[in-house]
C-alpha cells in the first residue's frame, strides 16, 4: 500500500459503498498521494456494479435486503 493509503486507514477510513464510490470514480482525487495508476470508473452504473459485487463478500451482506434495494 502507498503511504497515502496507509495514512487514510490510520485516519479511520472504512471502505463502505459511500466511500468506495468516489474512490472508484477518481482514486487520485479521493486519496491525494496514492500511487494508484487506475484512472477510475466514470460511469455510475459501472461503480455500482463493482460495489455490489464487493458487498457480496461482506459478513453483513443479506441477499434479500440487496434485492429489495435494487427493486426500488
Amino acid at each position: 500500500y502507498s503511504k497515502a493509503m496507509i495514512a487514510k486507514g490510520e485516519e479511520g477510513l472504512v471502505w463502505t459503498a459511500e466511500t468506495l464510490d468516489p474512490y472508484l470514480e477518481k482514486p487520485r482525487a479521493y486519496i491525494k498521494g496514492t500511487k494508484m495508476s487506475f484512472a477510475g470508473l466514470k460511469k455510475e452504473k459501472d461503480r455500482e456494479d463493482v460495489i455490489a459485487y464487493l458487498m457480496q463478500f461482506s459478513p453483513d451482506y443479506d441477499p434479500e435486503t440487496a434485492e429489495e434495494a435494487e427493486s426500488q
